[in-house]
């Protein structure tokens, strides 16, 4: 099946373009899907492309990604083709494109306000004279609008990703050979703040499940035993379940009553249900079931939660000595196992990090789990605990045994 769509590209007529021809290639030996298409100019040049979608084969159908994504894609080329001198070189043009990629990303409102602050710095700015030392500079200068705090490595990453998405889109249509944007790297240690991720140790985890009830009960014994984020787990679905093969599709994400779909292809995925799950998977499907929804976690009348604050509660609120608010949900679930706070996440970290501790995983399966999109994630949040796990190897391994 080939898609066609007529655009027109610069103001020189030898370099107009007037069709563009593209369809999906299944090249063999290779994981992802590829785009093949032909560009077809005025003069009659005819010039023929390959590339990569990074769209793994086991996450979409062939189907799909000729029917959902080259339709949309092609829509992008569209307008890359359509770069002219101007008002189409500058940054904010490229910024508004990449808006308009990410609006499914349950973050959105985030990475909307970041585009808008560097849109303050280099929204004018001819994108193709915005240098590296001058994102650099920025990267550097950025500060916490209230404190005025210097903005950690971890929130200015953030940022800079940003940019690479921003100069991906003007390499794709042509103002720069290639998104150097990748070559910037943030000063200071690769790893993040290990003091944000803080498992509980086994006795902590057994309390924990023992002392909750109701939904957050639910809710733990699926983050601790599956390692999938709160946003994950509460929009999870009962067509996502399927005891017969044991596995739990992972599509969608919810957060302040909308449901997205998931950030990226990789947290689009199907996982193993583990044993240890499967009692509180098991549970929640015959509520489910009870009041006809198809959501796992349900308010009283079947519709689903708004947000994971459903579950998790509040914290206390003192004014003047004198408690206005009590703790509720995992604030009051802490207080009450005489367990210090941490973050809700620290569930998924708590597997994470046990999954590693276990030996019974390798790094890209725990990887794969999680959603992460390479192994440098898994580095870069567990080193910690992955430490020297190589030493721990057999000794009297030989790769080449067969070889004469």
């Amino acid at each position: 099946m080939i898609i066609d769509c007529r655009c027109t590209k610069s103001s020189k007529k030898e370099e107009k373009v007037l069709e563009i021809k593209a369809s999906i290639l299944d090249r063999k030996n290779r994981n992802h899907w590829y785009i093949k298409y032909q560009v077809f100019f005025e003069n009659g040049d005819v010039k023929t492309y390959q590339i990569s979608t990074k769209v793994s084969k086991k996450e979409k159908s062939k189907n799909f990604m000729q029917t959902k994504y080259l339709p949309a894609w092609i829509a992008r080329k569209k307008e890359e083709f359509k770069v002219k001198d101007g008002k189409k070189k500058k940054f904010d043009y490229f910024a508004e494109l990449f808006l308009q990629q990410v609006t499914h990303y349950h973050d959105y409102n985030n990475i909307k306000a970041r585009v808008e602050k560097i849109l303050k710095k280099f929204g004018s700015k001819d994108i193709q004279k915005i240098t590296k030392l001058d994102i650099k500079i920025f990267l550097q200068n950025l500060r916490c609008h209230k404190t005025g705090k210097e903005l950690t490595k971890n929130t200015k990453s953030k940022y800079l990703r940003v940019f690479h998405g921003i100069f991906e889109l003007a390499e794709d249509a042509g103002l720069i050979q290639r998104n150097w944007t990748y070559d910037i790297k943030l000063p200071g240690s690769k790893m993040v703040n290990l003091n944000k991720i803080r498992p509980f140790t086994t006795e902590e985890v057994n309390t924990l499940l023992h002392r909750s009830n109701g939904l957050l009960n639910c809710y733990l014994g699926i983050a601790f035993n599956q390692g999938m984020s709160p946003s994950e787990i509460i929009a999870l679905q009962i067509s996502d379940i399927d005891l017969s093969n044991k596995t739990i599709s992972i599509k969608r994400d919810l957060t302040k009553g909308e449901i997205h779909e998931t950030k990226t292809q990789y947290r689009t995925r199907t996982i193993p249900l583990f044993n240890s799950a499967l009692p509180y998977i098991e549970k929640l499907l015959i509520e489910a079931k009870r009041k006809k929804s198809i959501w796992l976690f349900t308010k009283k009348d079947g519709s689903h939660l708004y947000d994971i604050k459903d579950i998790r509660g509040n914290r206390a609120i003192i004014k003047n000595g004198k408690v206005i608010k009590k703790n509720s949900g995992w604030y009051k679930l802490l207080e009450d196992c005489n367990i210090e706070y941490r973050d809700l996440k620290n569930c998924r970290h708590t597997f994470a990090v046990r999954a590693i501790e276990s030996k019974m995983f390798t790094l890209q399966e725990i990887a794969n789990i999680l959603g992460h999109g390479s192994l440098e994630m898994i580095f870069n949040h567990y080193a910690k605990w992955i430490g020297d796990k190589a030493l721990n190897m057999k000794r009297d391994i030989n790769l080449f045994d067969n070889i004469s």
